[in-house]
């Protein structure tokens, strides 16, 4: 006699469409995250972890691996849940390393203060970016910046300088400084993912 499932058919057709984000509803500021009922079996497994456990589901195709960080939520009304929050991307080869997003289009930094900082994003990762700096001399080292993506939202974060790669560009390490920025970076770098491949998709 076979054990019921941990993941009900819903639930495994919820996890295939998670490379597919609907388009955003919610406003900027909104922590972007999506909903999984879970059944009896599968909450009494996690119900077994510790609260300091660090859970994700993850994806692999194509040499690329998603990690989403997934949380157990204790709801009274609608019972237990999980939330997945933006993932993490990856590019498998001869070592993982955080999937770069090359822009077409660069994005603008701020400094501290709000102004223009010189700095323009023309390569992006979740720990990372390349940039093009258009101002007479070198750009700082070590410096707080703010982000601009579309629809008015802000990354702000830590910027160190790695290298120079060009006459005008320099490679730079990010840290976010608040658990909302990286939603927000992971978010839209979870986007542009995700439309770049469906455009490549012959099916779509």
């Amino acid at each position: 006699m076979q054990s019921d499932p941990l993941l009900t058919q819903a639930e495994l057709d919820f996890i295939q469409q998670l490379s597919s984000p609907q388009p955003r509803k919610r406003r900027p500021s909104e922590a972007q995250t999506r909903r999984l009922a879970i059944g009896a079996q599968l909450r009494e497994l996690l119900n077994q972890l510790s609260s300091d456990e660090q859970l994700s589901l993850d994806t692999h195709s194509d040499n690329q691996h998603l990690s989403f960080p997934l949380r157990l939520i204790q709801d009274g009304q609608s019972g237990s849940r999980l939330e997945l929050d933006a993932p993490l991307i990856f590019e498998q080869g001869v070592s993982e390393r955080p999937w770069r997003l090359s822009l077409a289009a660069p994005l603008p930094l701020l400094d501290r203060r709000e102004r223009p900082s010189g700095l323009q994003v023309v390569e992006l990762s979740n720990n990372g970016m390349l940039v093009q700096h258009n101002n007479p001399g070198n750009p700082a080292k070590d410096q707080l910046l703010q982000l601009l993506l579309p629809q008015q939202r802000r990354v702000q974060l830590r910027a160190r300088l790695v290298r120079r790669i060009g006459k005008a560009r320099y490679a730079y390490s990010l840290q976010t400084l608040h658990d909302e920025d990286e939603q927000t970076l992971r978010q839209y770098l979870f986007e542009q993912h995700s439309s770049r491949q469906r455009r490549s998709d012959p099916a779509t």
